[in-house]
C-alpha cells in the first residue's frame, strides 16, 4: 500500500524521470505546429496607475533596477494580486505550474476582472501541468481580452501519459520559466509556481521559496523574453489544441459564478491573512524597500535543445557569474545534482580558498526521490573536499511562512546563488542536469551588497533551527541537529521504504534526466 500511495503522489519532475526509464528516446516524428498571430508587449503608458506609482523612484535611480525580495509566501501572493488589480493595459503571465486550487482560482478571478476592465491578458503555461484544464483554458480564451497559449504541448489531449512516452524526446523539454509582468512597469520573477504550497496556503506542505518584484531597466527585458516565448513555434494557442469551442453564454455564466465566489471568499481565513500582510500596507503607503543596482535578466531560448552551447544560455551566464566569486559562494537549490563537472568546479573553488555552502532538501523533505539519489552520489566527496552542506528538515517545529525553509511538512523550493555577499541570482534554475540541458529557465542577476548580505544573513539565522549540518567522521556522514545538540548517523526522518527506494533508483543510469 505504501508503494501505491507513493506512486500516486509522484511530482511532475518524477514523471519525467520514470518516463526516461521506460523510453530513453522518442519514436514519434515532430508535429506540424499550427500558425498563430504574433503579438507583442504594449508600450508603457505614462499615465497608468503603476507607471505613476514607480515614476519618482525610477527618476531618482536612472538606468538601474529596483527589487523587493518576496520571501514570505503570503506577501508573494498579495503582491501578485495587487499588481493584477492595478493593471491598466496589459498582464503577461508565464508559469510552469498553475494549480486549480484556492490560490490558483483566486488569482484567476482577478485576471478575469482585469480582462473585464479592458486589460489585455496573455497566459502562457507549460503544457505538462495542464491536465484536466483544457475546458477551463478554452473558456478563458473565449474572452475578447484573454489569450491562452501552451508551450510544447501534447497534441493528444485524451491519452496524454501515453503520448508523453511515445513523444518523449520532444515532450521531455519543458518551459520552467516563471514571470508575471503588469503594464510593462512592474514584474515578479523567481522560483514560485502558482499553487497553495507556494504561498503559505497549505496546511500539509509549505515550500520555502523566493521571488523578486522588480521595476526599472529589467522590466522591458522580461517583457521581451515573454514575447519571444509567446510567439515561438513551440507555443500553441489553446483553440488550436482542443476540439470544440466555449460559448458566450458559458463565459457569462462563469463570470457570475466568479462574482458569487468572490463574495463568499471575503471571510476566508487566508484572505484575512492576505489583507493583513505588511507588504500590502507598504505598497499602499508607497514605502516599499527597493534595493537598487545593475541587473541582468538571463534566460534560455524557447528551443533550448538547439542552443545548449550558446554563450547567452542561462547555464553559460550562471557559470560566468559563479566564477566571479573571490571569497564565498552560497547555492540554494531544492534539486541539487551537480554532476561530475559541477562537483569538480565546486571543489576547485574550495581549493582556491573560496567558502562554498550548499542548502538543499534532505531525503525526508524532498518531493523527488530520484533527485536525492543523484545528489547522494556526490555528497560525501563534496563534504570531504570542504564544501559545507546543510539539508532542510522535513518537519519543522516553528511554522513561519517567511522562513527560507518553509513550515509544517517543509520542502525547500527557492533557487538562488549568491557570491561574495554582493551579487545574487534569483530565478527558476535548479543546480541539476534538467535545468542545465532540458528545461528552459530564467532568472535575474542583481548587484546590491545590502540585499545580498541580508539574504545570506537571513539564511544563516534559520540554519540551526531548520536544517541539518552535515560533516564527515570516520569516512561516514554525520547529520548535526544543532538546535537540539544531537547527532544522527543515518538519513534523518526518512523511513526504511523511502531509503530503500532511493537505493534502488541510485542504480539506474538516469542522471541526465534529473
Amino acid at each position: 500500500m505504501k508503494a501505491i500511495g507513493l506512486l500516486k503522489s509522484l511530482s511532475i519532475k518524477s514523471m519525467f524521470i520514470w518516463a526516461a526509464i521506460l523510453l530513453q528516446v522518442g519514436c514519434q516524428t515532430s508535429p506540424q505546429y499550427p500558425d498563430k498571430t504574433s503579438t507583442f508587449k504594449l508600450a508603457t503608458q505614462t499615465q497608468s496607475v503603476l507607471s505613476q506609482y514607480v515614476a519618482a523612484d525610477l527618476q531618482a535611480n536612472p538606468d538601474l533596477t529596483g527589487v523587493v525580495p518576496l520571501i514570505d509566501g503570503v506577501d508573494a501572493f498579495i503582491a501578485r494580486l495587487a499588481l493584477v488589480n492595478a493593471a491598466t493595459t496589459s498582464i503577461d503571465l508565464q508559469y510552469y505550474i498553475y494549480r486549480a486550487d484556492e490560490s490558483g482560482r483566486l488569482l484567476l478571478w482577478h485576471l478575469m476582472d482585469a480582462a473585464e476592465r479592458g486589460v489585455r491578458v496573455r497566459i502562457l503555461l507549460d503544457d505538462m501541468a495542464t491536465k484536466d484544464a483544457d475546458n477551463t483554458l478554452l473558456l478563458l480564451a473565449m474572452h475578447n481580452n484573454i489569450d491562452v497559449r501552451l508551450y510544447n504541448p501534447s497534441f493528444e489531449r485524451h491519452f496524454r501519459n501515453l503520448a508523453f512516452i511515445s513523444s518523449f524526446s520532444r515532450l521531455n523539454h519543458r518551459m520552467h520559466n516563471k514571470s508575471l509582468t503588469v503594464d510593462n512597469s512592474i514584474t515578479v520573477v523567481g522560483g514560485r509556481n502558482i499553487g497553495n504550497e507556494y504561498f503559505s496556503n497549505n496546511t500539509d506542505v509549505d515550500f520555502g521559496d523566493f521571488d523578486l518584484m522588480a521595476i526599472g531597466e529589467v522590466v522591458d527585458d522580461v517583457s521581451d523574453q515573454f514575447d519571444l516565448y509567446w510567439n515561438a513555434p513551440l507555443t500553441v494557442e489553446i483553440n488550436a489544441l482542443v476540439e470544440g469551442k466555449a460559448t458566450e453564454l458559458e463565459l457569462a455564466q462563469a463570470m457570475v459564478v466568479v462574482d458569487s465566489a468572490k463574495v463568499e471568499y471575503q471571510d476566508n481565513p487566508y484572505m484575512k491573512r492576505l489583507l493583513s500582510s505588511q507588504l500590502i500596507q507598504k505598497m499602499a503607503n508607497h514605502s516599499l524597500p527597493w534595493y537598487w543596482g545593475q541587473a541582468k535578466l538571463i534566460y534560455d531560448q524557447p528551443d533550448k535543445q538547439n542552443h545548449q552551447l550558446d554563450s547567452d544560455s542561462i547555464l553559460a551566464n550562471l557559470g560566468a557569474f559563479l566564477s566571479q566569486a573571490n571569497q564565498e559562494v552560497l547555492i540554494v537549490s531544492p534539486y541539487f545534482v551537480p554532476t561530475r563537472a559541477g562537483a569538480n568546479n565546486l571543489i576547485a573553488a574550495v581549493e582556491k580558498g573560496i567558502k562554498v555552502t550548499i542548502l538543499t532538501n534532505s531525503l525526508a523533505a524532498t518531493d523527488v526521490l530520484a533527485v536525492h539519489a543523484g545528489y547522494r552520489t556526490y555528497r560525501q566527496r563534496l563534504l570531504e573536499s570542504g564544501v559545507r552542506i546543510f539539508e532542510v528538515k522535513a518537519n519543522l517545529e516553528l511554522k513561519r511562512s517567511s522562513s527560507w525553509t518553509g513550515s509544517s511538512k517543509s520542502s525547500l523550493h527557492a533557487k538562488t546563488f549568491i557570491i561574495d555577499k554582493h551579487s545574487l541570482f534569483v530565478g527558476s534554475f535548479n543546480f541539476d542536469p534538467r535545468s542545465a540541458w532540458l528545461n528552459t529557465e530564467m532568472g535575474l542577476i542583481i548587484r546590491n551588497r545590502e540585499l545580498a548580505s541580508e539574504v545570506v544573513n537571513g539564511i544563516g539565522e534559520s540554519l540551526a533551527a531548520n536544517t541539518y549540518r552535515l560533516s564527515i567522521r570516520d569516512e561516514e556522514i554525520v547529520w548535526h541537529d544543532d538546535s537540539k545538540q544531537r547527532e544522527i548517523y543515518t538519513e534523518p526522518d526518512a523511513g526504511l521504504w523511502r531509503k530503500f527506494l532511493v537505493d534502488c533508483i541510485a542504480l539506474l543510469p538516469i542522471e541526465s534526466q534529473l
